[in-house]
């Protein structure tokens, strides 16, 4: 039987590569509608035009970077499907070995 903590991360790596491809589909929506190709925003919860962020959040000391650069936020986004997609090989590796056990 798998595990719940196996299930659990399985889950997030395909959350996680979900919700970067629908960005970078987003961000190559936008792109392309627009006539003078500039740097895409996004709205903010108030409808407010912003640039990208990067967080590094870690209780009192977290860390905010603002309007990081598209061509940068990009390759992150990317490596971070990489990651995710490498991790979920390993994830199914370790599913495999508990439905045998």
């Amino acid at each position: 039987m798998i595990t719940k903590e196996t299930c659990v991360k399985i889950f997030n790596c395909h959350n996680e590569i979900e919700k970067s491809k629908k960005l970078i589909s987003e961000m190559a929506e936008k792109l392309e509608k627009d006539k003078e190709k500039t740097v895409p925003t996004f709205d903010n919860a108030f409808g407010e035009q912003r640039g990208l962020q990067l967080g590094v959040p870690s209780g009192d000391n977290g860390h905010w970077l603002y309007n990081i650069s598209f061509d940068l936020s990009v390759k992150v986004i990317e490596e971070h499907i990489r990651t995710n997609e490498k991790r979920l090989e390993e994830l199914m590796t370790i599913a495999r070995i508990e439905l045998n056990e």
